[in-house]
């Protein structure tokens, strides 16, 4: 198969920083077993995985297996085949299709996924994708609506936040990835490489100092932001091959240093460059984005983030606290850090663009959401 140039040499530059497999999250649940169970729960850890019954969203069922495009007779298909599932992409005009089985899945499931396969050991992404909220097939992100391509590639820096590791091997010339990949966002993506740490509390069994191993939580707070920053800074050009950052280093050591007179960040995978706006992460020394989220556990009720937001506001003090009333303490979250809508994620369909909304990190007020709030609460009381 034909591979730009470029695309090669981003592959190759990746070989010599891969290394062996660290232990998966398995490997902790000895000691850690509250953790680990809450941990396997997570969007972070369910962000990749083995395409199956388990991990597959979509509906394959007849009559919404289907989805049709602006371009007269090209459709796509999805089918699932004994324990397997499959994308066809059929263009009637030419009596052509084509399929392509869906080996690895990417995205939690929460909101969407997008599918991968594999060919002649490299991975490519394939057309369609799954919206789990309105349970609709879709274009994949950035595929233009009425063509059939199976030949986007997936480099190595697209699979550095959508898994642990992802070796690459590389030998006459060719390059292609490993087996012994770690899918999933696993306990050594935060804690650094745990082999010896399993090792030698396998032999200390009493010893709770946590030796060979990192605790994030002891970072300064521009390294604990660091850690998230990888995956949560929006793109950086890199300086290193992928997987090469090491919890705990600085991050500028291995991207572009993201400057702060940059555009307006997207709400979409850049969290840490918003909050960094924020007055609130300005005025407050030791914030950082564990100060609200524990990545040890599912996080979805945003109104229990309300309780810190109210470690440091008095509720009482709020200039409109008459107007508001009892939605001024389960409302903090909504008013001050609002949906917004994304302009990283292009999703194109047989009609308009489809538009998907994020929560903004950028912690402030928003007049327009805060009238919505007021008028809200004023047709409440009218009834």
């Amino acid at each position: 198969m034909a591979m730009p140039c470029l695309l090669l040499s981003v592959l190759a530059s990746a070989v010599a920083s891969q290394g062996a497999g660290t232990p998966p999250a398995r490997s902790c649940e000895t000691c850690h077993q509250e953790i680990v169970t809450t941990f396997l729960e997570t969007a972070h850890f369910r962000t990749s995985a083995e395409a199956g019954a388990h991990s597959v969203k979509g509906d394959f069922a007849a009559g919404h297996n289907v989805l049709r495009t602006g371009s007269k007779g090209i459709s796509f298909k999805m089918e699932r085949r004994d324990n397997e599932f499959y994308q066809t992409a059929v263009d009637s005009a030419r009596a052509w299709s084509r399929s392509e089985r869906i080996d690895l899945v990417v995205g939690s499931g929460r909101r969407g996924q997008s599918y991968l396969y594999w060919r002649g050991g490299l991975l490519f992404e394939l057309p369609v994708s799954y919206l789990v909220g309105i349970e609709r097939w879709i274009n994949s992100p950035g595929y233009v609506d009425g063509q059939i391509d199976f030949g986007r590639l997936i480099v190595p820096h697209c699979l550095e936040c959508h898994s642990t590791s992802f070796p690459l091997r590389t030998a006459d010339g060719g390059t292609w990835y490993a087996r012994n990949y770690v899918l999933g966002i696993s306990c050594e993506k935060c804690h650094g490489d745990a082999r010896a740490h399993v090792r030698y509390q396998a032999s200390h069994p009493t010893e709770t100092s946590g030796r060979y191993i990192l605790n994030p939580a002891r970072f300064s707070r521009n390294r604990r932001m660091d850690n998230c920053a990888l995956c949560h800074s929006g793109e950086r050009d890199p300086k290193a091959p992928p997987f090469s950052y090491r919890p705990g280093e600085k991050l500028d050591d291995y991207f572009v240093p993201a400057h702060a007179t940059a555009a307006v960040p997207d709400v979409h995978g850049n969290q840490v460059s918003l909050l960094q706006r924020s007055k609130c992460f300005r005025s407050s020394p030791d914030m950082s984005c564990s100060t609200c989220h524990d990545v040890h556990r599912p996080q979805r009720d945003v109104a229990a983030f309300v309780q810190t937001c109210r470690g440091c506001h008095d509720t009482s003090r709020h200039p409109m606290a008459g107007e508001i009333g009892g939605r001024l303490i389960t409302a903090c979250i909504d008013c001050h850090m609002p949906n917004r809508k994304s302009k990283a994620i292009e999703i194109n369909t047989a009609t308009k663009p489809f538009v998907l909304y994020y929560r903004s990190h950028a912690i402030g007020v928003y007049a327009e959401v805060a009238r919505a709030v007021l008028r809200s609460n004023s047709e409440e009381r009218s009834k």
